[in-house]
Parts: structure tokens; C-alpha cells; sequence
């Protein structure tokens, strides 16, 4: 078994075993496979350099991307192996080998995230990584939903191809200084707002006649064969907290989502954000899983 840089020819079989692992019909296994190759594509990501290859036997065992955040000094790990080989040595040693190309690149934390209590969790601690935030996995799946109760001096609009800018700027208001967030740039944004799970209908605007106050950034993907809503990220310009409109673009993004999905809509937030789970309770979330976010430091 041996670990090494991907390299072109690896593309193909990359996809197929990202498609192969944690999918369990083909609708799954697609968008796995589509959401990698387009990730392996993304604006400043050199998968020769970032993403490295367990391999045994000549076959894809397993690997390990490595996003860097030099704006803040942070990395991010995600790592996919066979069934397997979950919590084995060799994954332990896929993710050491992800925390020195890192280390390498000057960051001084690095993040992964799992789902709930595996073995994996006390295999990423022997490795000196702790649970550092956990995050509720919740969903809505009412029958009705939620009216929009919108006041005068608002409006709600879809984004446009010709929005990124927009988009970009009330992301980075709205998230610089949170935990675990990165300011993104216009072509990032761009970029992702036409990935293949994201529709512009899906990402919705809160606005009044001067200022882009709210947004929410919904998403598409697979649930068991079936299609689920995902609200990806959803915030308020700082200058407008406290007036009750994340409940109005909360709303507006469920409605939205509601007319494309199928199976349900979830999101995820902080165990910690007390006043942000109560919304979401309060127009029909529920708890259905929890993920925990794992820390290193060098």
C-alpha cells in the first residue's frame, strides 16, 4: 500500500471510486462522482498538488483532498477510503500525510468533519486531532410550508449569472470572523453557483432599496435515490440583525427549495448558536443527525 500525488490518470478511476463509496444506488453514486470531478476543477485547486492517493494493489484505495485557507491560516481535510480500511492504519496514515502537505502550506489548524460516533473518531484523537465544534444535521419536511410574510420596505429576488459580485459581498459580510469561515472571492462564487447541485433559483435574496441584506444559498442532492433541498448557508448583513428577517429569507429559501425537492430540506448549524436553532425549530426542523467537526494544530 502506498501513498502518492494524484496525477491525470488517476481522474477516472478517482470519480468511480468516489461514486463506489457511501452510495448505495446509482442516482447517489452519480452525484458523488459529478460533485468530485467538478471540486477536483474549482477556481485555484491543483489537484496534483492538493489531493493525495491511497493505493494498494494498483486500485484507489482511498484519498485525502487538502483545501487550503491562507486567509486564515487553516486547511481542510477530506478524506474517503474503502469500507474496509475505515479507522485503520493505512487511513490514519492518509491523514498524517494530508496534515503535512498542510503543515506545508503554512497552516497553523486543520479541520475535519465527520458524522456521528465511529470508530474513526478515536482513530483521527490517536492521530492529535480533537472534536472542536459539533454541528446539529436537521430537517424540514413538513407538508406545508411556511408562509413569507414579507414587509414593504423588502423585496426577495432569485440570483442572476450576473449576481457572483453580489453574492460574494454579502457571503464575506455576513461570515468574516465566524468559525471555520474563509472570505470567498467573486470567480469562487461564480464558480460554485453553477455546480451541478446548485440552481440560481435557489439562491435567494433579501433586499431593500439601498442594500442586499440577507441571503440563502440552497442547494440540490441525492437522498437515498430521491431528491433532498439543502440549505447550504444562510446569513444577515451585519447592519440588519435583530430585526426578524432571518425568519423571512429562511422562509423564502424553504418555499424555493420546496418546489424542487422531493424528499424533505436540511441544513446544519452550530450545537452552540442557540438563537439560530430555535428559528429553524420554529418553522418545523428537527434534529436527525449530528457532525463533528475534528481539530488539529501544529
Amino acid at each position: 500500500m502506498q501513498i502518492r500525488y494524484f496525477n491525470e490518470t488517476d481522474r477516472e478511476p478517482l470519480l468511480e471510486f468516489a461514486g463506489s463509496v457511501q452510495a448505495n444506488n446509482p442516482k447517489d453514486s452519480q452525484y458523488r462522482s459529478q460533485e468530485l470531478s467538478e471540486i477536483l476543477q474549482q477556481p485555484g485547486f491543483n489537484p496534483k498538488t492538493s489531493c493525495l492517493i491511497l493505493e494498494k494493489d494498483d486500485h484507489i484505495a482511498g484519498y485525502c483532498i487538502v483545501f487550503s485557507e491562507k486567509l486564515i491560516q487553516r486547511a481542510v481535510l477530506a478524506t474517503d477510503v474503502r469500507i474496509d480500511l475505515e479507522a485503520s492504519g493505512s487511513e490514519a496514515k492518509l491523514i498524517q500525510s494530508g496534515l503535512e502537505l498542510a503543515k506545508t502550506r503554512d497552516a497553523s489548524v486543520a479541520h475535519l468533519c465527520l458524522g456521528s460516533e465511529t470508530p474513526r473518531s478515536a482513530m483521527l484523537e490517536d492521530v492529535g486531532f480533537h472534536n472542536a465544534r459539533t454541528y446539529l444535521h436537521m430537517l424540514w419536511d413538513e407538508e406545508t410550508p411556511p408562509d413569507t410574510k414579507i414587509p414593504p420596505e423588502y423585496s426577495v429576488s432569485l440570483y442572476t449569472s450576473q449576481d457572483a459580485q453580489k453574492l460574494t459581498d454579502i457571503q464575506n459580510a455576513a461570515f468574516t470572523g465566524s468559525w471555520g469561515f474563509c472570505p470567498n472571492t467573486a470567480e469562487e462564487i461564480e464558480y460554485r453557483s453553477n455546480m451541478s447541485n446548485t440552481r440560481h433559483e435557489c439562491i435567494v435574496f433579501l433586499e431593500n432599496k439601498i442594500d442586499v441584506v440577507g441571503y440563502c444559498w440552497g442547494c440540490l442532492g441525492p437522498n437515498e435515490g430521491n431528491t433532498r433541498g439543502i440549505i447550504s448557508m444562510i446569513g444577515i448583513h451585519p447592519d440588519y440583525r435583530g430585526k426578524g428577517l432571518s425568519q423571512i429569507i429562511l422562509t423564502a429559501g424553504i418555499n424555493k427549495l420546496n418546489e424542487l425537492s422531493t424528499d424533505g430540506i436540511s441544513l446544519h448549524v452550530d450545537s452552540n448558536n442557540t438563537p439560530a436553532i430555535k428559528l429553524y425549530q420554529s418553522v418545523g426542523f428537527r434534529e436527525i443527525d449530528r457532525l463533528h467537526w475534528y481539530e488539529y494544530t501544529f
